[in-house]
């Protein structure tokens, strides 16, 4: 893959890139909200947005991470809303807008964040974002949603939420922040970066300012083929046609309505032209003619076949033309690959997905487009490579001789003393840096030392005087060199480290006596004490030396002793201050929480409220409506009534008609009381039906079936679901056999329970030997107590027995049913006959409360 290392481009920088889709209402400003996050612009009077556009944008998060968002900005008109899946599939943020000076525009934010969530991307980063805050910012009044109403909700669907105004450009970069910083930037890996830097954003505060990208205002020349594609589906035809277009982007080709060469040479090879011959006709009819009907004569027929005898031959056939068909293909394969790459390379520098795609998987696409960038870029800014502090050298003329200055250069002459006051001041000055010295004032000097210093003057007094035509002579190269002056044998006095003031006195006092001494004919004899008092000077410049790096070293001791000192201090303090703040902020946290516990027991407990007395005031407005109502119909009622009581009056049949009404509500009475009488005659025939079965089941001495009377009581409930669902629960065989009763079940028990004790102590893999010994242990056994607890045999035996003797066979039976191992094998026909007994009654239980229920329901 080709990549595109720019020169100062770190390598571990990441690059993430993401789809980003703006949904919200028509005309709540969305494209403004776009528009001041790329190009940093807003437009008072912005036309609505048709079907999409888009944009991108870049932003900085840190040094080394950058997230670069495609802006997709639909439309919010309603014509719209079904192209609303194609923009946000795969996308990966959303940001939904809502008008907060418009109440309707929330709940149209609220179905866009339900349908993304119903049908977008699984992991995708919705945020909620209220635009036109400058609006309320000015006349608070225009409010119409609460930001508290919107933040909760935003907190309750797990969304982003900001205020937001396009026009102030107030959190509008803290929108789309919060939103890459929300976005899974670890799944991106590292990338390099663009030579050139890409138009963007920067948030960080050291940014000199922001760049706007992407596909501005250009919409109609620099969109994508399938924007452009989306927009004349839009505007031309419906949504069919528009997807199928869609998933056919490229025209089917019409198929040529010339003929192809080989239909062409088929065709031409079976025509037969003017030069060449006719082939014979053989086997064929004699042609007749026409008028006569008769055949050619043969003898005419015998000439035309010698003269065709007699015709020169035909010539040979030509060798077949070489049709070139592989150079036409080189030809237009290069022709075609040449405008493929030219274009690519123009769409390239025009759009940075294609600049990404080119220059990553097409070879040399890289170097291609940044050549072209180059020459861009030298042709906008032509000046680029010259140095701005650079004077342009001046032109030489041609012709003019170079002249080189007469005094110019090296020559052996010694140069000439002139002004030897200046020379002499120079010379001091020159002394007096060297030794460090203190200035001293002119009216401080000794006057010896001025005196030595204007005899030493007077000397090259002289060759001042000299005429001037002399000095300007030429001088001859022959003529010899004058010796030098003689310079003073005693040197002065200079200290490498004479930083003191009271040495840079004595220093400079030396020196000035050193001075006076040399401007004396016999300074060598003073030459030895000179020397000694300059050794004395620079020992007791040494001791000062030593004594101030003593006295140094010990300060220095003590700094760092104090350092010591303050550094522990220091710790200690930051200890006690992590010590103190942890403290706080432990404290602060649990009174956060408290705090936050309360604020949202109080906010529920608010919305209860609320909601209560919403739900009360609707519930009386409707009473309020249905008392209206009431009282209006109530009121036409009584006026129809009394017009017609009035009409009747004044006819004929006034009485007899009331006569007929009171017989026929006296007929609706009686037929009401008959229906009433039958209801309750035929509960009491079920009840009886049932009292029948109940005494066959309880009080026969043997088991007898009941199917006669249990039919009886299915008739009588004629048709009743629970009646037959509780006559279908009943075993077949208890009511074809008959069931037991509670003695004959307490007899069987303790028959039962004879033989469970016998093989109470039986394992389950149990042999001869075994069945043996439980029957003589059980012998043996001692008896427990009816209240005894327990989950061996004997407990269970002794509780089971306790409550049959109590009449509990439900209790019984769910205690027997508790036995394992050979016990429950044998107690296995007890308990069905148990569990059989216990359907009857359940049964029998559920159709007399249903005939009790039919009774009570008989008005």
């Amino acid at each position: 893959m080709a990549s595109r290392q720019a020169a100062g481009a770190r390598p571990g920088a990441r690059f993430a890139q993401f789809k980003l889709v703006l949904l919200g209402e028509s005309a709540v400003g969305k494209s403004s909200l776009v528009l001041r996050f790329v190009k940093d612009q807003f437009d008072d009077y912005r036309e609505s947005t048709i079907g999409a556009a888009f944009l991108t944008q870049t932003i900085s998060l840190d040094d080394t991470t950058t997230v670069k968002f495609e802006i997709w900005d639909t439309a919010g008109q309603e014509r719209y809303k079904s192209l609303a899946p194609m923009y946000y599939r795969n996308a990966n943020c959303a940001v939904v807008v809502y008008d907060i000076t418009q109440a309707s525009s929330l709940d149209k934010a609220k179905s866009w964040v339900k349908e993304l969530q119903r049908q977008a991307n699984e992991n995708i980063v919705i945020a909620l974002a209220g635009n036109k805050l400058d609006l309320v910012t000015e006349s608070p009044d225009k409010r119409a949603i609460q930001e508290a109403d919107a933040e909760a909700y935003a907190r309750e669907a797990g969304l982003l939420f900001f205020e937001t105004s396009a026009k102030s450009s107030t959190n509008v970069k803290e929108l789309f922040t919060a939103i890459a910083k929300k976005l899974p930037l670890d799944q991106a890996g590292p990338r390099n970066m663009r030579a050139t830097p890409r138009p963007g954003v920067d948030l960080r505060p050291e940014a000199p300012g922001t760049q706007g990208a992407g596909l501005s205002g250009r919409i109609a020349t620099e969109q994508p083929l399938i924007l452009a594609i989306v927009r004349l589906v839009m505007l031309r035809s419906s949504i069919a046609p528009g997807r199928q277009l869609l998933s056919n982007p490229v025209r089917q080709r019409i198929p040529s309505q010339w003929l192809s060469r080989a239909g062409a040479s088929n065709r031409l090879a079976g025509r037969r032209f003017f030069a060449d011959s006719k082939p014979p006709t053989t086997g064929g009819p004699t042609p007749v003619s026409p008028s006569s009907e008769s055949s050619v004569p043969p003898e005419t027929i015998s000439k035309a076949a010698e003269q065709e005898s007699k015709l020169p031959p035909s010539p040979p056939a030509a060798a077949p033309r070489k049709s070139g068909r592989f150079r036409r293909f080189l030809i237009y394969l290069i022709l075609t690959s040449g405008f493929a790459y030219g274009g690519s390379i123009f769409l390239a520098l025009k759009f940075d997905n294609f600049h990404d795609f080119f220059t990553e998987y097409i070879p040399y696409g890289e170097e291609s487009v940044l050549y072209f960038e180059e020459r861009d870029f030298y042709r906008r800014f032509p000046n680029a490579l010259r140095h701005p502090n650079r004077l342009p050298a001046a032109p030489r003329e041609e012709g003019k001789p170079v002249t080189i200055p007469s005094k110019s250069g090296l020559s052996w002459k010694v140069a000439e003393e002139h002004k030897a006051d200046a020379d002499s001041k120079k010379a001091a000055a020159a002394h007096e840096g060297q030794t460090k010295p203190a200035a001293a004032k002119p009216e401080e000097r000794n006057a010896a030392v001025v005196k030595a210093k204007e005899d030493k003057a007077s000397k090259h007094s002289t060759k001042e005087t000299e005429p001037e035509s002399e000095a300007k002579s030429p001088v001859s190269l022959d003529e010899p060199r004058k010796p030098a002056v003689s310079a003073s044998t005693i040197e002065l006095l200079q200290l490498q480290d004479g930083d003191d003031t009271v040495v840079q006195d004595l220093v400079k006092t030396f020196n000035d006596i050193v001075t006076v001494i040399s401007a004396d004919e016999n300074s060598s004899k003073y030459s030895a004490p000179v020397a000694k008092a300059k050794g004395e000077l620079e020992k007791i410049a040494e001791k000062i030396a030593a004594i101030r790096s003593e006295a140094r070293n010990t300060a220095q001791e003590e700094l760092n002793k104090l350092h010591a000192t303050f550094d522990e201090s220091a710790r200690e303090l930051m200890r006690q201050f992590e010590e103190v703040r942890s403290t706080d902020l432990a404290s602060f946290r649990e009174e956060f929480e408290a705090e936050r516990e309360k604020l949202a027991l109080a906010y529920q407990q608010k919305v209860n409220t609320e909601l209560r007395h919403a739900q009360e005031l609707a519930e009386q407005r409707l009473q309020n409506e249905l008392v209206e109502q009431a009282i209006e119909l109530n009121r036409k009622y009584v006026h129809e009534v009394k017009s017609l009581v009035e009409r009747e009056r004044e006819g004929r049949l006034s009485k007899l008609t009331e006569l007929t009404a009171d017989v026929n509500e006296l007929e609706k009475l009686t037929a009401g009381w008959s229906d009433v009488i039958d209801a309750n005659l035929k509960t009491q025939q079920l009840q009886v039906a049932l009292d029948a079965v109940r005494t066959v089941v309880e009080r026969a001495e043997t088991p007898r079936p009941f199917i006669r009377e249990l039919v009886a009581v299915k008739e009588l409930a004629a048709g009743d679901v629970v009646v037959e669902a509780a006559i279908a629960s009943i075993n077949p065989a208890a009511y074809q056999r008959g069931i037991p009763s509670t003695t004959q079940i307490f007899e069987r028990f303790r028959r039962v329970a004879s033989e469970v004790r016998k093989a109470s102590l039986l394992p389950e893999d149990a042999g001869v030997a075994s069945h043996a010994a439980s029957l003589v242990l059980s012998k043996v056994m001692f008896k427990k107590d009816a209240l005894s607890e327990g989950d061996d045999v004997e407990s269970v035996l002794v509780r089971t027995e306790n409550l049959l003797q109590q009449g509990d066979v439900d209790a019984a039976a769910r205690e027997m049913n508790t036995l394992q191992g050979w016990a429950k094998i044998l107690s296995k026909d007890w308990l069905s006959d148990v569990r059989k007994v216990l359907e009857v009654r359940q049964a029998l239980e559920v159709i007399e409360a249903e005939a009790r229920l039919q009774c009570l329901r008989v008005e």
